[in-house]
């Protein structure tokens, strides 16, 4: 399976991920495959059951509602009244609506807000199948279109793609965009991946049946989360707190979560995010960690030459997830893009703007 051709020819179109992905495990990686298994077996014996985290949102008079999409059905979080804003969380094991529980109730007051699980992630629908680039357009065009109004869109890591790419097809859905992070993983054609994560882990990845155990015994694991946490999602790692570590494992080990998280690791949803940032065509804001090392401030900084009307807002001693670590900087950092979102209506002009504690 690979990524659809959205027409910019942004995206792989490698025949052979189709076949790596659906064809034969060979005999060194079956043996390899069979010794994981027990591993992994026996890690998920003694793992400890996690606490429900939606009821941060019910907690905040959040309502649960439901939506068919044509990638499946959506199950998203709403509270307000007023103009819409829409929070997408990013694609990454144990990724859920929840990433924005600490921020999108701050909204509520002020606007409708929208916090959705993409299907195959969180409380969705969980297909048996790779989700694309084009699954996820479709489910939030379904999405916007039932809002019945333009609306601001504050999406996180690859969302953002997928946003910009429905923004370029229907501008219309749009008031704005504000890109939290934003990247495909292949920027600038740099793969966020290095040499030994593409000799390793991607081939595992395509590997059929034993993909599916190297998901279970990596992103079912309670030691596994709290690592990336503390080395690329906060900056203070002392406040990697278990409620966080138990936000992303409970979507992370819902039946069939593998099928939305394994495309990105296999290469086939991973694509360039320099093309959609250089060509929007709705006024939008960028926001970015100051300490954020997966992708690189650096990344960030080329990202916002390639469109000198998009403001870049910087959050001080921040990494991958500022909504989890710095909630109050990033409602601060959300509500400021916003207010540029406005500013470009009336012919103001982006800048760079930093966020302190």
């Amino acid at each position: 399976m690979e990524a659809p051709n959205t027409g910019h020819g942004w995206h792989r179109q490698d025949g052979e991920e189709r076949r790596a992905v659906m064809g034969r495990v060979t005999t060194r990686r079956a043996v390899l495959g069979a010794a994981v298994a027990t591993v992994g077996a026996t890690a998920l014996l003694g793992r400890r059951e996690v606490a429900d985290p939606t009821v941060d949102f019910t907690g905040h008079g959040f309502e649960r509602r439901r939506l068919f999409t044509p990638a499946g059905e959506m199950a998203y979080y709403e509270a307000g009244t007023g103009r819409p804003v829409v929070f997408l969380h990013g694609i990454g094991g144990g990724a859920s609506a929840w990433t924005w529980s600490k921020v999108a109730p701050a909204f509520a007051a002020g606007y409708r807000v929208i916090v959705p699980d993409w299907v195959g992630w969180g409380e969705s629908e969980h297909p048996r199948r790779f989700l694309m680039f084009g699954d996820y357009v479709a489910q939030l065009e379904a999405l916007l279109g039932h809002l019945g109004g333009p609306a601001i869109v504050v999406a996180q890591s690859l969302a953002a793609g997928f946003a910009a790419e429905l923004a370029r097809k229907r501008p219309e859905l749009f008031e704005g965009l504000v890109m939290v992070t934003p990247s495909g993983g292949l920027d600038f054609g740099e793969d966020a991946f290095g040499p030994v994560a593409r000799r390793t882990l991607t081939p595992l990845a395509r590997a059929w049946t034993l993909n599916l155990i190297l998901y279970r015994l990596v992103f079912h694991r309670r030691s596994f989360i709290r690592s990336w946490f503390t080395s690329q999602g906060f900056y203070e790692p002392g406040a990697v707190s278990r409620e966080i570590v138990d936000g992303f494992l409970h979507s992370a080990r819902k039946p069939g979560g593998a099928y939305a998280a394994l495309p990105f690791l296999t290469g086939g949803l991973r694509f360039d995010f320099a093309p959609y940032m250089r060509d929007l065509g709705v006024p939008a804001a960028m926001i970015w960690g100051s300490e954020e090392r997966q992708v690189g401030l650096d990344t960030g900084k080329r990202l916002a030459a390639l469109n000198p009307d998009v403001p870049m807002m910087v959050i001080e001693r921040a990494r991958a997830t500022p909504e989890l670590e710095l909630p109050a900087q990033t409602i601060r950092a959300v509500e400021a893009s916003i207010d540029s979102l406005h500013a470009a209506h009336d012919g103001g002009r982006a800048r760079t703007r930093r966020v302190a504690l």
